[in-house]
């Protein structure tokens, strides 16, 4: 992977159940909880499995029936007829997600007007997934999360999950959850297991073979990922029997019962189209095989290779960490352009290893830190404040500059897949104004 230059920021290996190796690129660490976007879709999986065990629901319920506050005057026969088992699947009466954005998802899901009947088309559809969070919340009472806490989370030893909500307190299930890539892994391993965790059983019996095993053909996926071999209830199947729990940008729970064996990572793809696929590719070509083999006892090469995991770090550009410009600009107040996000003015202030972005809100003063070709970590000021920020300031050129095409960047790693770059340039006007007070 290293090689392939992948932007890998964990990764762990299960093997008969023990962890045979897990690499940690720095600025990421062990205990950092990392999102693990549609991954989200196999806990909300589980937590299905667990509801039916209980006699709460059913695959053939009709997802209308749970929701009457909510269904538009005349129902139409393909949402009429949709059913829990659609939902999971993927095979609900839309050809991908409808409002995301909505304050309630589920009222525009249920409005939004089918194309096709249900059990018909393989379509991706993370408000399908969502709908069913609506579902379990209103047949138990609690969110997802305090349903899966006492049933699921505490029982593997999952500690500190995070898991976002919607305006109406419904948790996001499709991609709403954060935990660590150990969490991760012991997730997969309880599906190594058939369910079973230290001798108990924590999903039904026969759930792990029904929701991973192919239910639908998803040959007309938008995603290339393992060849497009089928998909369960919100698990995708494999290669050579394996199936994966999936989240964009390259964050994998691969369960290989053949091998029994779990890999795990935590990435961020997002800029090459289907990369994520190269990282299981590595697994079927690398590690698989050495597993397959015979391994002899050897100490010397063990240490050799936690020598090599201990030292692993993101890539870090080469350049300047000095300007020209960076007295010049160094604590001055500049006045912003409308934007979205409503900052009125920013303030960068530089010493000889930082530099302090400061944004001006009416609401306050966010700020990050950002170290010269090195990484700041703290709390992402912006966003989520449960979130981690790793930044750091890349190279620098004159940043008022006004005929230079390239600017200041930051490169902010939140624990995000995705890798938000905020580039700074002004203009003649700018390169004049002065100092104002906000």
């Amino acid at each position: 992977m290293t090689e392939r230059n992948m932007n890998l920021h964990s990764f762990m290996l299960l093997r008969h159940g023990k962890v045979a190796a897990e690499g940690h690129y720095y600025p990421f660490r062990k205990d950092a909880r990392h999102p693990i976007f549609s991954v989200s879709k196999s806990l909300t999986s589980a937590a299905i499995g667990i509801a039916i065990g209980e006699g709460l629901i059913s695959l053939e319920d009709k997802v209308i029936a749970f929701f009457p506050d909510k269904q538009p005057e005349a129902v139409h026969p393909y949402t009429a007829s949709m059913t829990i088992r659609h939902l999971l699947s993927m095979q609900t009466v839309h050809r991908k997600s409808t409002n995301k954005e909505a304050r309630d998802i589920v009222f525009e899901y249920l409005h939004t007007p089918p194309s096709h009947p249900p059990g018909t088309v393989f379509a991706y559809d993370t408000t399908g997934t969502h709908t069913l969070c609506a579902i379990l919340q209103r047949v138990t009472g609690t969110t997802v999360h305090e349903y899966l806490e006492t049933r699921l989370f505490q029982p593997l030893g999952m500690q500190d999950i995070e898991w976002e909500t919607c305006p109406l307190g419904i948790n996001q299930g499709g991609s709403g959850a954060y935990c660590t890539p150990e969490d991760m892994a012991r997730f997969g391993q309880l599906y190594l297991q058939d369910g079973f965790w230290n001798g108990i059983r924590i999903l039904p019996e026969g759930w792990v073979e029904q929701s991973t095993s192919k239910a639908v053909d998803n040959s007309s996926a938008g995603i290339l990922l393992e060849g497009r071999s089928g998909y369960g209830y919100q698990f995708w199947r494999a290669r050579r029997q394996a199936y994966c729990a999936f989240g964009a940008g390259g964050q994998f729970i691969l369960v290989m019962p053949d091998q029994d064996a779990v890999f795990v990572s935590t990435a961020n793809t997002m800029l090459n189209r289907d990369e994520h696929q190269g990282i299981l590719d590595s697994v079927w070509t690398h590690l698989v095989p050495s597993m397959e083999a015979f391994c002899p006892h050897d100490d010397a090469g063990y240490q050799r290779m936690q020598q090599r995991l201990s030292a692993l770090k993101l890539h870090l550009p080469k350049g300047s960490s000095t300007s020209t410009a960076a007295a010049e600009v160094s604590g001055r107040h500049y006045r912003l352009s409308p934007n979205e996000p409503g900052w009125l003015a920013c303030r960068f202030t530089f010493s000889e290893q930082q530099c302090e972005l400061i944004f001006v809100h009416e609401t306050g003063r966010p700020g990050v830190l950002c170290s010269m070709n090195d990484w700041d970590i703290g709390p992402d000021p912006f966003l989520w404040p449960s979130l981690r920020l790793w930044c750091r300031m890349g190279r620098l050129v004159d940043l008022l500059d006004p005929d230079s095409t390239a600017g200041g960047a930051a490169d902010v790693y939140p624990d995000l897949p995705f890798r938000p770059r905020w580039s700074c340039a002004a203009n003649q006007a700018g390169r004049g104004a002065q100092n104002e007070s906000f």
